[in-house]
């Protein structure tokens, strides 16, 4: 305020002039804080509004992650028991499967064992022998060679080569010519007496039946 000492005016004057000037700018300077005060206050408001609404989207974010990870986890329990389910009904469905092919191969073996006998005990050894040359294949049963390799024979030439093989367990075939049939090892299976030798020969159904029949081993 130096440049009132410089105006040529009474002291009075220049002293009012001075009082009313420093009145005019402490008004300036409290109406500028106020303003500042005011406006600092405003933008801690929306400070604290912003922040608010950050948390706000961190907690919803956040109950988000937690809700889509409890969905997951449930979503995982119900995968893991479904493939548990299809994999047990798969199993039911091979063993319903290997049982009806079993079934219709063993029927199959029967009928063929009982056109070739008449006696049950024939019939069931005769059975086991042809149940194993035979295999279901795409719904139809199919003759297999002794490695089970599928063949072209048919059910009528599986019965001549089980007539053939097992003579003595088919009806009509035991004795021909007035003398016993042989075994293909040479062994009388329907001879009484047999020596261990030729006994050895013979295979486990041949065996059997002679010792069925009340055969009896000689040295």
């Amino acid at each position: 305020m130096d440049f009132l000492n410089e105006l040529e005016l009474p002291d009075e004057v220049k002293g009012t002039l001075q009082e009313k000037l420093q009145e005019f700018t402490q008004a300036q300077i409290e109406e500028q804080v106020a303003g500042l005060k005011a406006k600092n206050e405003e933008l801690l408001a929306e400070k604290r509004k912003a922040q608010q609404e950050k948390e706000r989207i961190d907690a919803e974010a956040k109950s988000e992650r937690e809700r889509i990870a409890q969905e997951n986890g449930q979503f995982k329990e119900l995968y893991e028991a479904q493939k548990q389910e299809t994999s047990q009904l798969r199993q039911t469905i091979e063993e319903m499967n290997q049982s009806f092919a079993q079934q219709k191969v063993r029927t199959e073996a029967q009928k063929l064992a009982s056109s070739l006998t008449k006696d049950t005990a024939r019939a069931s050894l005769l059975e086991k022998e042809i149940s194993q040359r035979l295999q279901l294949v795409e719904g139809e049963v199919k003759v297999v060679d002794e490695n089970g390799q599928l063949t072209v024979s048919t059910l009528d030439d599986l019965s001549a080569t089980i007539k053939q093989s097992y003579p003595f367990l088919v009806d009509g075939s035991q004795a021909q010519g007035g003398g016993a049939a042989r075994s293909q090892g040479g062994a009388d299976v329907g001879a009484r007496e047999m020596s261990r030798d030729d006994f050895e020969q013979m295979d486990a159904v041949k065996k059997a039946e002679f010792m069925k029949s009340g055969g009896k081993l000689v040295d």
